[in-house]
């Protein structure tokens, strides 16, 4: 790479979210400034423009804060994420548990289950332990699993505990669950009790009241959307003749990782990367992630002359084994993929890695945004500021190398493209709060949006989807923003090939 190599600058970036320090750490318990404002209708949480912007430069500012504390890649990260070495994991209990007294039932004997166990306090009322693959690890306790009873109708009370964690997801319920998430419903407020601690804020536990029949009931912390569903997303994209389906490799327990390409344009075309859930429970950013691709490969002029000069690499789930395992954070080695882009321990970001650098080295190909979708309690958007120096130190240090200047130039307006795809992006939906934290360019940054801007120049951004969100609003925010990134790159090629004539 271009970008010095000299210096191993260990960083921790403290990113505060304005929804969270006026709400408190209990997700469920508010909203974010724009949580339930849709971009088509008003609603009295809607947010003034000056208020916008103010909150935008607040975060800005907030997010330029760090400190040296060696032992997190975030504030929000237990000691030990940036060690991305195999760890022990706790393998996920596929197993059912029947109660034959109270005739009620439990499973986890499916992919995304997770529920360790279940204890009986009378026949009406049950406690469950629920843990994660190993730790310390993120606050992200994901749950899943069937109940059902033998009796026609009978009610229950279940009371969700944590080891190492608390209680974050509002509990999502189905009896006929499939991929889309309409099928899923949140639990009714009478239904769900959450238990806080002394202080009234963190969330400690919560009781379900569900009613059982033998139709068997489905409850998860979000809509499940596993490999297999992956897979059949996939694969019905590669039916268009535009769109080519490959496998990357294996993951660390043998999981195809699916790469799509989608192009009519030359092999080294100008390309756009898009990858999600390297964090198995982030499934609001895999609803904003399957309308962005696929307004990249719909019938309309745009996406029609956009497909003809750029091309899209798609790697939809980056960690198959620990959305198929129901993990909270990890990859079947117990490690946090999106803490592995420095070291590259482990095969999934190896195979991502590889896969690109050989566009880059062998295709030239020259890369021109990166977007990786996730998911927190409240909607951000990360991005990567100016300067891109974390100490004086380093600013002399970089003084002394040559290639400096050019690449603060380029990082500058790579950031600044950022910006207007994210202002274009607020003008749209004037109501919704694109709430924007910059976060410092660092020389050793181990998160994948550092990684695209570091070795492939590519303006990067991670886009975070709230827990709870509403789902309409998150696909069209996902379709509305490869819109807008469309017509941007098309214009800036315009311009680029107007100066070269």
């Amino acid at each position: 790479m271009n970008c010095p190599t000299l210096l191993r600058v260990v960083y921790s970036v403290i990113r505060q979210c304005i929804p969270i320090l006026l709400c408190g750490i209990a997700a469920q318990s508010c909203s974010t400034l724009q949580q339930h404002a849709s971009a088509h209708t008003e609603s009295s949480g809607t947010v003034s423009s000056d208020n916008a912007a103010k909150a935008r430069r607040i975060m800005r500012e907030a997010g330029l804060h760090f400190s040296s504390d060696t032992t997190k890649a975030y504030s929000y990260d237990p000691p030990g994420s940036l060690v991305t070495t195999n760890k022990q994991i706790e393998l996920p209990k596929r197993r059912v548990i029947l109660f034959s007294k109270a005739g009620v039932g439990f499973s986890t004997d499916f992919d995304g289950a997770r529920l360790n166990d279940v204890v009986m306090l009378n026949d009406s009322t049950f406690r469950a332990t629920v843990a994660p693959e190993n730790a310390p690890i993120n606050f992200s306790a994901w749950y899943a699993f069937k109940v059902w009873s033998t009796i026609p109708s009978k009610i229950i009370r279940l009371t969700l505990t944590y080891t190492e964690a608390h209680h974050r997801y509002i509990p999502k319920l189905s009896r006929t669950p499939s991929a889309d998430w309409r099928s899923w419903r949140p639990i009714d407020s009478t239904s769900y009790i959450p238990h806080y601690d002394s202080t009234g804020r963190t969330i400690t536990s919560a009781t379900l009241r569900l009613a059982l029949t033998p139709d068997t009931l489905w409850v998860s912390a979000q809509e499940l959307f596993t490999s297999r569903d992956f897979e059949v997303w996939s694969t019905r994209l590669a039916a268009l003749p535009f769109v080519q389906k490959t496998v990357l490799g294996k993951s660390a327990l043998g999981k195809p990782i699916i790469r799509l390409d989608i192009s009519e344009a030359r092999p080294d075309a100008p390309c756009v990367v898009v990858i999600s859930r390297q964090h198995p429970p982030e499934h609001t950013g895999t609803l904003a992630l399957l309308p962005f691709v696929e307004e990249f490969t719909s019938q309309t002029p745009l996406a029609q002359e956009f497909r003809k000069k750029f091309r899209v690499f798609v790697v939809p789930c980056v960690n198959p084994d620990g959305v198929d395992a129901g993990h909270w954070r990890h990859n079947a080695h117990g490690v946090d993929l999106n803490r592995d882009w420095y070291n590259f321990n482990q095969p999934e970001t190896r195979l991502v890695r590889d896969a690109l650098l050989h566009m880059r080295d062998s295709l030239k190909t020259r890369f021109v945004f990166g977007v990786d979708f996730h998911t927190t309690q409240h909607d951000i958007f990360y991005t990567l500021s100016n300067p891109p120096l974390v100490t004086a130190q380093d600013s002399i240090a970089y003084a002394t190398i040559p290639e400096y200047s050019t690449y603060n130039t380029e990082a500058a307006q790579r950031s600044a493209f950022v910006e207007q795809w994210l202002e274009r992006l607020q003008e749209l939906f004037p109501t919704y709060q694109v709430t924007i934290s910059d976060s410092p360019r660092t020389p050793h940054g181990a998160t994948s949006g550092r990684w695209f801007d570091r070795e492939l120049r590519a303006p990067a951004v991670t886009y975070e989807a709230g827990d709870e969100t509403p789902r309409e609003l998150i696909q069209s925010i996902g379709a509305a923003s490869a819109r807008i990134l469309m017509q941007m790159l098309l214009d800036r090629e315009k311009t680029i090939n107007r100066s070269q004539e």
